[in-house]
């Protein structure tokens, strides 16, 4: 027997593209058995739009159910999510933006993939429809927990995940929702992943987590200009990682790599630099963006990872 599949699509003045994506879920190999559209208090035409989908989806209501919620206030982008999830009423749970497009095989694709795993993901390849910059990055990802502590290898949107999981993520807004989930199973060792893109996600400035990409050079000048002033939210990022860690599915051994990385980063002064350096370059392979980067490449990369490392907290500066 299946086990039952609901889609959660988090939205907030999501009119522009809701339709597209909303198509792309019925038109799935593998229907879900739930959608439920967990609205922010829009204020654009989302919900009529939700519930123009919900109903003309009523006539297959017995194979698949099209719920609408709405948040009592805004709850933001993590509390919208984590609410959505625990709203689902099945066993599995995709996680779904508001302004993207599925490949029809996305959830066949993943499903046939999970196994015991808590959690599966794929690759999201960007597009522009406003002429926004991108940079596509198709190549798989390093799941490394050591990679994760600096930025979410797994995006929400591409997320297929067990009940089970919520219940090892520890209460509190620490990150972004879905490296808070990634993490989390990452440190179980129940990860899977399909090696092929199967989400198609919208770059636009609007978007909650859009940035402009950088060149290598650019980002190597901006870590020269500003390491010392980002050097105090790294410190305090990994403070944030030291209490996320804490409760986590079982103690971690003092000597684990994830807390030998959090002394690490909170530590201060040469000594504690060269020994941060010795350790990225030790486990260079687990802190590079792909494991398809070898030879003397990733040694420079493991050599110049406590500097260039601070590039990772470069949305920090606009809030100062």
């Amino acid at each position: 027997m299946l086990t039952k599949i609901s889609v959660v699509v988090c939205t907030y003045n999501g009119a522009a593209y809701l339709r597209e994506q909303l198509e792309s879920l019925i038109d799935q190999t593998l229907r879900p058995d739930e959608i439920l559209i967990h609205d922010d208090g829009s204020t654009d035409a989302t919900l009529e739009i939700a519930e123009e989908f919900r109903q003309r989806m009523e006539p297959y209501r017995l194979s698949m159910e099209v719920r609408i919620v709405r948040n009592e206030g805004e709850h933001g982008v993590n509390g919208n999510f984590f609410a959505a999830l625990r709203a689902a009423r099945h066993e599995l749970i995709a996680i779904c933006d508001q302004d993207d497009i599925w490949e029809p095989t996305k959830l066949e694709r993943q499903y046939d993939t999970i196994g015991d795993a808590l959690l599966c993901g794929c690759i999201s390849r960007p597009f522009s429809t406003d002429g926004s910059p991108i940079r596509v990055d198709e190549r798989p990802a390093n799941l490394s927990p050591l990679r994760m502590m600096y930025v979410g290898m797994m995006p929400g949107h591409t997320m297929l995940l067990r009940r089970e999981l919520l219940r090892w993520v520890p209460r509190g807004d620490f990150f972004m929702y879905d490296l808070q989930l990634q993490m989390a199973a990452a440190i179980l060792e129940r990860l899977a992943y399909v090696p092929e893109v199967l989400v198609h996600q919208r770059r636009y400035p609007q978007a909650t987590t859009y940035m402009v990409p950088q060149s290598r050079l650019q980002i190597l000048l901006l870590t020269l200009r500003n390491y010392l002033r980002l050097r105090p939210q790294v410190r305090r990022r990994f403070g944030e990682w030291q209490t996320f860690l804490r409760p986590q599915p079982a103690p971690l051994p003092a000597d684990h790599s994830l807390l030998t990385m959090v002394r690490l980063q909170q530590g201060r002064g040469p000594l504690n630099y060269l020994r941060l350096t010795w350790f990225c370059l030790r486990h260079r392979h687990e802190l590079l963006p792909t494991p398809a980067i070898r030879g003397l490449r990733s040694v420079a990369y493991g050599l110049a990872f406590p500097l260039t490392c601070v590039n990772y907290y470069r949305y920090f500066l606009d809030r100062q």
